[in-house]
């Protein structure tokens, strides 16, 4: 819906913007006690994005939540932190076989497991900032995982496409929920399907 479509686009706003606080060295003290005065600024930009008035505290309450979420997990502390290569919302468009242009979340080097020391890879997480419903977080995750997988599969065939050796994971976060899942993507030419 053109609500959900701008609850996402804010939270990937601000998102970005604690990259790049955390990057300009502000501490993440600082940045949880910074959200909380946050709310007029948020309010602005959903209402940019065309939410209704009535929604406007909700969802304001709701991206609060999901950044606060995101500084308190380790995941999601470990995705906006300062990186190597690191870029947000990062624009790709590559001319191999087609014409593809991406906008990437959150790229950066890193370990080959989440948290772990390295740079030997790449990551792309793509932000969700859907919620699970009664079918429970472990069915929510893997239906979700399925859903993307074609998506994030395409990301990872753009980048790869300039840089051939790439060792690269990709993966999905959901700040509303604390939770990461990724995979290293199986970059063959049969499981590419444009999304």
């Amino acid at each position: 819906s053109l609500e959900a479509r701008g609850f996402g686009n804010t939270v990937h706003a601000f998102l970005e913007l604690l990259a790049k606080q955390l990057k300009g060295g502000t501490s993440i003290e600082r940045l949880r006690n910074e959200i909380t005065r946050w709310s007029p600024r948020i309010t602005a930009v959903l209402r940019g994005n065309g939410l209704p008035p009535s929604s406007l505290d909700k969802r304001a309450q709701q991206t609060r939540t999901a950044l606060l979420n995101s500084l308190n997990d380790p995941d999601g502390l470990w995705i906006l932190t300062s990186h190597n290569q690191a870029s947000t919302e990062y624009a790709l468009t590559s001319w191999a076989e087609r014409r593809t242009s991406v906008r990437l979340d959150r790229v950066f080097r890193a370990g080959s497991e989440p948290r772990s020391v390295g740079q030997d890879c790449l990551w792309i997480i793509d932000y969700k900032t859907t919620t699970h419903g009664p079918e429970g977080m472990d069915k929510f995750l893997e239906s979700e995982r399925a859903k993307y997988v074609s998506q994030m599969e395409t990301y990872a065939q753009t980048i790869r496409t300039g840089a051939p050796s790439e060792d690269i994971r990709v993966g999905l976060y959901y700040p509303m929920l604390s939770k990461l899942i990724w995979w290293k993507p199986a970059l063959t030419r049969t499981s590419l399907k444009p999304f």
